[in-house]
């Protein structure tokens, strides 16, 4: 007899791992369904890993600065590339095993490793390490199977060619490295490198890095990540095995490196789940239509989250995602109607050094006819200056008409903490006026949001914003 359930989730991951903790809470009758290794994403091959070899790289930066302000002696300071990985590894392990925790509890019934597939609408066949295969039927799927680095064929089986998912397995640093892909991955990870005593290049083809779309921003990022290694845009890269390592073509430069990391970007995994079958139109990249409110496709019984959607890779947002299915699926056991739910601020940002990063919307997206901008460069901010990181540029963009934020670029130190303030702000939806009325500490990096949004007000508002607070 056909095993029944609930609930099928497909992906271990953290939209699949947010899902399940809210399953639990209204149903047993349920199965995880995940293919491969257990842990996220985040913590194995991405985000906790590459900041604990960040977190090295800015730590050995760091002691280049300390001459000025009188400590002495570290002259001999040298990278251990060896130690270096084994410290990244021995983290990055310890932030894996809290995420495969929940998986480890589970019933063995209820937690099987297997690959799945769909065979018709509501029933699905799992293909166990074994070869055994099993047809399962659910009420209510959540799909959570994350996503793949994109990989050129030619280049699939090369020695010497990393991605994300395999740059930390190695035992030590490399010697010379080209980064092919200059998104957030390539810039955070060639940086590293780079102020760790690696040789780096970076190439991107695209005329942009981190998804910068403000021309101001980009030319201060180039300038500034441009001191620790070399970036060349509008570049696509040829790769020939060589005696010594690969020879890395692109544009009219020629170089043999011993390795390549290859940030291409990530393939959505839902193309393994043969969602044809289950009678879903897929488009010319082979995507669902998902509703990103419901996180439904179509009018199914199959909901999307995660890394899978092909939107928003970003462990937050796979968390919301994986949110939102649970209560739907929930809703939909009940007879009830799929509930919307309207996103968060959107908010990225890469962890190089400055942090580089964005909230809202996008220069790129705004008709400048519409707006005003408001700009800082942090060269006179006193905190910065005595931390030596008195670099950056911030740009706020605020409507015409609301006098509201929009949204923001931004290369700045400590910009991380600034984008979670902004993106808070831009969120409740009220005045640049009414964020100048907040406090705003002396001496701190945060002043300098404070001037881009004087500036803003300067061209919002006809009579000088009062920044008090009235009784």
């Amino acid at each position: 007899m056909m095993r029944q359930v609930d609930v099928a989730i497909v992906g271990a991951g953290s939209a699949g791992y947010t899902a399940l903790g809210l399953v639990k809470q209204h149903t047993d009758n349920f199965v995880l369904i995940n293919e491969g290794w257990y842990g996220t994403t985040c913590a194995k091959i991405g985000c906790m890993p590459s900041k604990v070899l960040i977190q090295i790289a800015d730590d050995f930066d760091r002691l280049q600065k300390m001459a000025v302000e009188g400590i002495e002696g570290l002259d001999n300071a040298h990278v251990n590339g060896a130690a270096v990985m084994q410290r990244v590894q021995t983290m990055r392990d310890a932030f894996v095993e809290k995420t495969i925790a929940p998986w480890q509890k589970l019933p063995a019934e209820q937690n099987l490793n297997g690959r799945a597939a769909f065979v018709d609408p509501n029933t699905i066949e799992i293909t166990y390490r074994d070869g055994r295969t099993e047809l399962l039927q659910a009420k209510q799927y959540i799909l959570a199977p994350g996503s793949r680095p994109v990989l050129p064929e030619p280049w699939q089986d090369m020695p010497g060619v990393v991605t994300s998912d395999t740059f930390f397995e190695q035992a030590s640093l490399p010697k010379k490295v080209a980064v092919i892909g200059l998104g957030v991955i390539g810039l955070e990870l060639g940086q590293a490198m780079a102020r760790l005593g690696v040789e780096v290049m970076g190439i991107e083809m695209a005329d942009t890095i981190a998804g910068i779309s403000d021309p101001e921003v980009l030319n201060k990022a180039l300038e500034l990540i441009g001191h620790d290694f070399p970036l060349y845009l509008g570049q696509a890269a040829q790769l020939e095995q060589t005696d010594n390592g690969i020879q890395v073509s692109f544009g009219e430069h020629s170089v043999e490196v011993d390795q390549v990391l290859a940030a291409l970007g990530r393939r959505p995994n839902l193309d393994t789940l043969n969602l044809a079958s289950a009678g879903i139109s897929l488009d010319q990249r082979g995507m669902p239509d998902i509703d990103p409110s419901t996180m439904r496709i179509q009018d199914s019984n199959i909901f999307v989250a995660g890394d899978a959607t092909g939107q928003k890779a970003i462990l937050h947002e796979a968390a919301d995602e994986g949110r939102i299915a649970a209560y739907n699926v929930m809703q939909a056991l009940q007879q009830g109607d799929a509930k919307h739910y309207q996103a968060r601020t959107e908010l990225g940002m890469a962890f190089t050094h400055p942090n580089i990063g964005f909230f809202g919307q996008r220069f790129d997206q705004l008709d400048p006819e519409n707006i005003v901008i408001g700009t800082y460069n942090f060269n006179m901010l006193g905190r910065p200056r005595v931390m030596q990181e008195f670099e950056g540029l911030i740009r706020l963009y605020a409507d015409k008409t609301s006098k509201r934020l929009l949204g923001g670029e931004m290369i700045a130190p400590r910009g991380e903490h600034l984008l979670h303030q902004l993106a808070w702000a831009h969120q409740l939806n009220v005045e640049v006026a009414d964020i100048l009325r907040l406090p705003f500490y002396h001496p701190n990096i945060e002043e300098g949001v404070r001037v881009a949004l004087r500036e803003l007000a300067k061209q919002l508002y006809d009579e000088p914003v009062e920044e008090v607070v009235q009784a």
